[in-house]
């Protein structure tokens, strides 16, 4: 009983330290920059204007019926190379809430 429990342990190690080697990869990440982010009429905008990748508009929004604020990420796009950064916009009205900050996240 205690060879098999042993084992077991050293295949639950071996999972682990694995696990720990794929964790360990860096992610890809954009390379975006010269971004820019808004409100208006209470929907936030995110564009970048160089660079290339994916970014989004994330921005923090005030309940309408309740005394917090919460974190919208808006859809995520994707700048490609030469040319213009498209929008990334996230409505507040959509959400039940009103928009009191907004900016642009490189992913």
């Amino acid at each position: 009983m205690k060879i098999v429990k042993k084992a077991m342990i050293g295949a639950s190690m071996a999972m682990v330290v694995s696990s720990g080697v794929m964790v360990g990869a860096a992610p890809a990440h954009a390379e975006v920059w010269n971004c820019r982010s808004y409100i208006e009429q209470n929907v936030g905008v995110g564009l970048c204007e160089a660079g290339f990748g994916p970014y989004q508009v994330r921005v923090s929004c005030a309940s309408a019926h309740w005394p917090y604020t919460r974190e919208i990420h808006g859809p995520v796009v994707s700048k490609s190379v030469n040319a213009p950064g498209p929008e990334s916009r996230v409505s507040g009205s959509a959400n039940g809430c009103h928009i009191t900050s907004a900016w642009v996240a490189a992913l």
